[in-house]
């Protein structure tokens, strides 16, 4: 068996480069979301306790409209903080809790399912930017397993067992308003589309599409003929 040559070793040192810092990156996200939870906790179960109580009261002397159940279900409803505005759109974390409740996806995790897609967005003729750290808490809280790391499109799938995320859930991490019709505040009308390609494939419902493995999504409004329907995209090795 002859010896792996220069380029061979070069490419698989690369390889494992790529993956030592991709992990080395998750495990200090995980271990920042470990340190806030602990230092918040008791703080957050009293202010729950606080909210349960306030809730109780509105609904014992007639002041509030709103039971407690309803209360509930409002505040971690998978719409909470959802953006309905015009392009560009920042991750929204104010709600980013809440809508992950709803959600009830599986617990993030790179070993056990790790795949990855990569989405571009077009409104009305111009490419809009995929931002850095959807999914990832600035505070170090909460690390969705839907996230991005940077703004090259990257979608990051990691789950604790294999699941069948879709793009809607993505888009709901993100705090945008997404549905078949809608983008944003953007909505298809008689002059306007809303269209999501995959690998150059026309999608009928968008939201509920599960996203596969090298996927090259393509989410657009606006008239027809205004935005490409496929683009070309290398995923770094490792990815």
């Amino acid at each position: 068996m002859s010896a792996p040559s220069d380029q061979e070793l070069t490419r698989k040192q690369r390889r494992e480069q790529a993956r030592v810092e991709r992990r080395a990156l998750e495990e200090a996200e995980r271990t920042r979301t470990v340190r806030r939870a602990r230092a918040t906790r008791a703080g957050g179960g009293l202010a729950v306790l606080v909210a349960i109580a306030t809730v109780a009261i509105l609904a014992a002397s007639g002041g509030g409209r709103m039971s407690a159940a309803s209360a509930v279900a409002r505040g971690s409803s998978a719409s909470a903080g959802l953006q309905a505005t015009t392009a560009p759109w920042q991750p929204e974390y104010s709600a980013l809790e809440a809508r992950l409740g709803a959600l009830n996806l599986p617990a993030q995790s790179d070993t056990a399912y790790h795949i990855h897609a990569v989405l571009r967005l077009y409104v009305d003729g111009r490419q809009v930017e995929v931002p850095a750290h959807i999914g990832i808490d600035p505070e170090g809280r909460y690390l969705a397993p839907l996230h991005t790391h940077d703004t090259s499109g990257v979608i990051h799938m990691e789950a604790s067992q294999p699941y069948p995320f879709t793009l809607g859930q993505f888009f709901t991490i993100w705090g945008v308003k997404f549905t078949n019709v809608q983008l944003g505040s953007y909505v298809a009308d008689a002059a306007n589309v809303l269209s999501v390609y995959v690998n150059g494939t026309h999608v009928s419902d968008p939201v509920g599409y599960v996203m596969k493995r090298h996927d090259h999504i393509l989410v657009a409004y606006g008239k027809p003929g205004s935005f490409p329907t496929r683009f070309n995209y290398t995923f770094p090795e490792g990815l």
